[in-house]
Parts: structure tokens; C-alpha cells; sequence
């Protein structure tokens, strides 16, 4: 039963409800019965999911002012808003760290107590890893600010995107596909356990309708352990594609990458810090939490990647 379906309906603001899992977050609060408003930057966005039935705020993370009027009425914030790969000003800084402390000191403002962050599992004091230090850094804003906090850590999340957004399957996806050969960053011995994004979105919903989530921190996998070549081979198959792997010594791949980085003409497929990463476990340590927060079976990597193929018609 529901959190909505036992009385317990909230208004919650979702910032980052336009994103890959955005969009699948929204539409599970949403079948649980509870109100949403999105966190949006553009009376565009505004009106299509107006249209759609959600309630809709104008505002930006990036813009501390915008937040206040948004959290005005609401029981719960989910915050979504994040980037895995920086972009000029757009930073980890700004975006994974000052923009949730944003988020949170306007939640405290309008004395709103819950508030669920997606982090990621690996966050930690680890400065030589920005990504994963910012997510540490807010969650722990969080935690000394919010009452009834939540943090999410999930691996890598897989599956398909109405939006078509990028995410780590279709990007690696996308290289296999192109590749002479298959890369393989290092010995591709690192282990990940994936989660697919509707697991991830209903462990979000679920955690909305029990108040008894509040000061847990929740470490996301899916049903299956994978290394990076055993990911790589999944995705070929489900592509159709039979090439050989080469394993890719990292000092070769960051020199590559250093030479395509300044050209404005060629992007390189995977940043330095993206492949730091990809040399860090991604399972969570304590167990996987998801199967408590879900009450059905996981849906596993292997034998569900078929929507990749669409990505590339």
C-alpha cells in the first residue's frame, strides 16, 4: 500500500524531474498518488508539463532566490540535479555541491523536513576524485541541515529514456559501436553491480511513503555483479556487435584524451575523471538495499539492454 493510499499524500518538489532519471522518478511519485512539483528553468518545460498534469516552479539550483517560492507549500524535496561531466562553469562544485546546499538552505527556510538526495555509491572524502567528493560534501550538507534526511547511492544505472538522454550504457554503446575494436580502459576487471532506472525511480517513491527511511543512507545495486569487460560484452551483444577487445593501458587513454580535449571539432568519448572512475568497485559494501526499499524482483543487466539499439536508428 501506498504512502498516498494510507493518508499520507505530499506535495514534493523534484529538482532535476527533467533528467534521465527525472523522468522516470516523476512518474513513479506520481502512480504512488502524491503531488509534484517540478524544478524547472524554462516556461517552455513549464507549459508541456503543466499540459502533462504536474504542478511546475520556475528556478534554478544555480540561483539561490528562485528556490524559495518553489518550496512554498511542500511536504518533501527530491533532489536529482547533478552532472557527471563538467562543462566550463559548469562545474561539480556548482552543480553536485552548491546547488544542493541551495536546495536545502531554502527547504530550511520554508521548514520543509524531508528531503531525499541522490548521491552516488563510491561518494567519499576523496579529493582526487571531484565527482565523488562533491557528492560526499552534499550529502553531508544535507545531513547537518535536513531533520528527515535520505541519501541514495545507486551504481550505474541503466535503461531506456523517453527523453533520450545520455547515460553510461548508451555512451559506452555508442564507442563499441563506432570502434575498430572494443576499448577496454586497463585490465576491465573493475566490478559494478548496474540498477536499472525504474528500480531506481520506485526506491524513490517507496522511500517517499515510509517516514521511517528518514536518517538512512540507502546503497543501490541491481540483481547482477558485472565487470567493465563482462558490461562491454552485454552491450555488443545486445548491439549485434562482434569485435574483438583490446585492453588500453590508462596512460594511452588520458594522452588521447589530452590531445582531443582543445579541438572544438572532436570531443573525446570519456574524460579524465570518467575514467578514474571506471577503475573504482562500484558495489555497494553494506549489501544491496534496494530489495528492501522494493518488494518485487530487480531487473537485471544482462538481457535488458535490447533499447539501446533504438538509440541509434
Amino acid at each position: 500500500m501506498s504512502g498516498a493510499e494510507q493518508g499520507n499524500r505530499l506535495r514534493v518538489l523534484i529538482a532535476g524531474g527533467t533528467g534521465y532519471v527525472g523522468e522516470h522518478v516523476r512518474e513513479a511519485v506520481r502512480e504512488h498518488g502524491h503531488i509534484e512539483r517540478l524544478l524547472v528553468r524554462s516556461r517552455e518545460d513549464a507549459n508541456a508539463l503543466e499540459a502533462a498534469g504536474f504542478e511546475t516552479a520556475l528556478g534554478d539550483v544555480l540561483d539561490a532566490q528562485s528556490l524559495y517560492v518553489a518550496m512554498d507549500g511542500v511536504d518533501a524535496v527530491v533532489n536529482l540535479v547533478a552532472i557527471i561531466k563538467e562543462s566550463g562553469d559548469i562545474t561539480f562544485e556548482r552543480i553536485n555541491f552548491e546547488g544542493t546546499a541551495h536546495l536545502v538552505d531554502a527547504a530550511r527556510q520554508a521548514g520543509v523536513e524531508r528531503f531525499i538526495q541522490m548521491s552516488a555509491l563510491g561518494a567519499g572524502d576523496l579529493p582526487a576524485y571531484p565527482y565523488h567528493f562533491t557528492k560526499w560534501r552534499a550529502e553531508n550538507y544535507v545531513k547537518d541541515r535536513i531533520p528527515a534526511w535520505m541519501i541514495m547511492r545507486p551504481s550505474i544505472i541503466f535503461g531506456p529514456s523517453p527523453g533520450r538522454h545520455v547515460q553510461f550504457a548508451s555512451q559506452l554503446a555508442d564507442v563499441i559501436r563506432k570502434a575498430p575494436v572494443i576499448p577496454v580502459p586497463g585490465d576491465g576487471r573493475a566490478r559494478f553491480q548496474p540498477i536499472h532506472v525504474e528500480d531506481v525511480a520506485e526506491a524513490f517513491a517507496a522511500a517517499l511513503d515510509d517516514p521511517s527511511t528518514a536518517g538512512r543512507t540507502y546503497e543501490l545495486g541491481g540483481p547482477d555483479i558485472l565487470t567493465y569487460r563482462e558490461m562491454v560484452d552485454e552491450i555488443a551483444t545486445a548491439l549485434g556487435v562482434r569485435r574483438p577487445k583490446v585492453n588500453v593501458p590508462i596512460p594511452l587513454i588520458r594522452l588521447g584524451v589530452a590531445i582531443m580535449k582543445p579541438l572544438p571539432f572532436l570531443e573525446p568519448p570519456v574524460t579524465n575523471e570518467q575514467l578514474a572512475m571506471l577503475q573504482l568497485e562500484n558495489v555497494p559494501e553494506s549489501g544491496n538495499d534496494t530489495r528492501e526499499l522494493l518488494d518485487r524482483p530487480l531487473i537485471p543487466f544482462r538481457g535488458n539492454l535490447g533499447y539501446l539499439r533504438d538509440y541509434f536508428k
